[in-house]
C-alpha cells in the first residue's frame, strides 16, 4: 500500500512510529505509581475497601462511554481521541493530587475514565493503521510491543522516582506533578498524522457503534478473544491494588516501596519486547494457555507463602499482563474492518471494567476482613474458572472463516 503514498506521507507515518512513542511515555511517566495506594490511606484516609469501591465510577464511566468514545476515533480520527484523552488524563491526575474529600476524589475518577476511553481501542488502532498504511501492519506485534516496552520503561522510571520524591515532599506532590507530564503527552499527540482513511471509508457514527457491537457479538473468534482478555484482567487487581499493601505488611519504609517494585515494571518491559517472539515459539494456542496458568500460580504463591520474597509473584503477573494487550490486539486487528478497528479494540476495556467492577471491591472487602492471603486465594480461584473460555475459543477458531482477502496465521 505505501506505493500509493506520497514520500511526505511515507514519512509523516514512519514518524506517527516514534511519536506514539513518546506519547505512550508521557502518559505513563507517572510518579503516583508508587504511592498511590498509601497516599489514599495515609492522606485521605481510606481503607483498602473504600478504595476498591472507589473504582467503582471509575469503570462505570468507562463502560458507559467505552464505545461512543471509541467511536469518536473511528468516525473522527485517533488524532482527536488521542488528544483529548491525553487532556482530560492530566486534568483527572491534577484533580486527584488536590482533591481531599471523598466526593471530590470520586470525581476525579470519573473524569480518568473519560479520558481512558478516549485513549483505549483508538491507540492501537492509530498504530496498526499507520503501519497498514506503509505495508508494515505484518511488524504490529513486535512494534506495538515496543510501545508497551515504553509504557513499561516509562512506568518504571515514574516508580523509581516517585517514592523518593514524596519521602523528601509529600505524598500529593508527585500526584499534581504527575498531572503536568501528562499534559505534554497532549502536545504529542498533537504533531501525529492522522492515517489516510482506506476505501472502506467511515461509517456515519451510529453506525460504527452498531456493526462493531455486532461484529463482537456474532464473529465468535472476536467474542471470545475480548472475553478471554477480560479473565487476564483478574490476574491485574494483585500487582495494582495489593502489592503496596503487601509491601507495607512486610514493613518496607515508604523510600523503598519503589525499588521493591522495580522488577515487576521491568519484567513488563521484558514482556512487551518478547510477546512476538513466545508466540512463534508457541503458537498463539500455546501462549494463550500459559498466561492465565501463569497468574493463577502467582496467586497461588502469594496466598501460600506469607513472606517478602513472594513478591517475586508480581513480576510474574506483570508479564502475563503486559504480553497479553499485543498479542490480543493483533489477532483481533487481522479480523476488524479498519472502519470498525478502534470501537472493537475497546471493547477488550469494556470487558476489563466489567469484570473489575464486581470482583476489585468483593477481593478488596475479602482483603479488609480476611487478609490479603485469602484475596490471593480468590483470586487464584477466580482465574482458573474464566479458563473455562480456553476451549470454546479453539473450537470457534477451528471453524473461523474470515472475510475475503482475510488470512489467519498459523496457531
Amino acid at each position: 500500500m505505501s506505493a500509493t503514498l506520497s514520500p511526505s506521507e511515507v514519512r509523516a507515518y514512519q514518524a506517527n512510529i516514534w511519536k506514539f512513542y513518546a506519547h505512550t511515555f508521557l502518559l505513563n511517566f507517572q510518579l503516583w505509581y508508587p504511592i498511590w495506594i498509601i497516599y489514599l490511606q495515609e492522606e485521605r484516609g481510606l481503607s483498602l475497601g473504600q478504595i476498591t469501591v472507589m473504582e467503582v465510577p471509575y469503570l462505570l464511566s468507562i463502560v458507559v462511554l467505552q464505545i461512543p468514545a471509541a467511536a469518536i476515533a473511528d468516525r473522527w480520527g485517533r488524532r482527536t481521541s488521542l488528544a483529548l484523552g491525553a487532556l482530560l488524563t492530566a486534568a483527572g491526575v491534577t484533580f486527584f493530587g488536590l482533591a481531599d474529600t471523598y466526593q471530590l476524589i470520586l470525581l476525579s475518577y470519573v473524569v480518568w475514565g473519560v479520558a481512558f476511553a478516549l485513549l483505549s481501542g483508538a491507540d492501537s488502532a492509530f498504530l496498526y493503521d499507520s503501519l497498514k498504511a506503509l505495508g508494515r501492519e505484518g511488524e504490529y506485534q513486535k512494534i506495538y510491543g515496543g510501545a508497551w516496552a515504553v509504557l513499561s520503561a516509562a512506568s518504571l522510571a515514574g516508580t523509581l522516582i516517585g517514592a523518593p520524591v514524596a519521602a523528601a515532599t509529600n505524598l500529593p506532590f508527585p500526584v499534581v506533578l504527575s498531572g503536568g507530564i501528562a499534559a505534554l503527552a497532549f502536545l504529542a499527540a498533537l504533531t501525529f498524522t492522522e492515517p489516510r482513511p482506506s476505501h472502506e471509508g467511515r461509517l456515519p457514527y451510529g453506525e460504527v457503534m452498531r456493526e462493531s457491537v455486532r461484529l463482537a457479538i456474532h464473529q465468535p473468534t472476536v467474542r471470545y478473544a475480548i472475553l478471554f482478555f477480560g479473565v487476564l484482567t483478574i490476574g491485574g487487581i494483585a500487582p495494582v491494588f495489593f502489592f503496596q499493601p503487601f509491601l507495607v505488611r512486610h514493613d518496607i519504609d515508604l523510600g523503598q516501596v519503589g525499588f521493591w517494585q522495580t522488577p515487576t515494571r521491568l519484567m513488563g518491559v521484558l514482556g512487551a519486547l518478547v510477546a512476538y517472539r513466545v508466540v512463534s515459539s508457541l503458537g498463539e494456542r500455546g501462549t494463550f494457555l500459559l498466561l492465565p496458568l501463569s497468574l493463577a500460580a502467582s496467586y497461588a504463591l502469594l496466598a501460600s507463602w506469607d513472606s517478602v520474597y513472594a513478591q517475586v509473584a508480581f513480576p510474574v503477573m506483570n508479564l502475563a499482563a503486559v504480553m497479553s494487550r499485543p498479542l490480543v490486539t493483533d489477532y483481533l486487528n487481522r479480523r476488524v474492518p479498519t472502519s470498525q478497528r478502534a470501537t472493537v479494540l475497546s471493547l477488550t476495556n469494556l470487558t476489563y471494567c466489567l469484570i473489575l467492577i464486581p470482583l476489585a471491591p468483593i477481593v478488596g472487602l475479602i482483603a479488609d476482613k480476611l487478609g490479603l492471603m485469602a484475596a490471593f486465594w480468590t483470586g487464584a480461584g477466580i482465574t482458573v474458572a474464566g479458563m473455562v473460555i480456553l476451549p470454546l475459543w479453539w473450537r470457534a477458531m477451528a471453524g473461523e472463516k474470515l472475510p475475503a482477502g482475510e488470512a489467519v496465521p498459523a496457531t
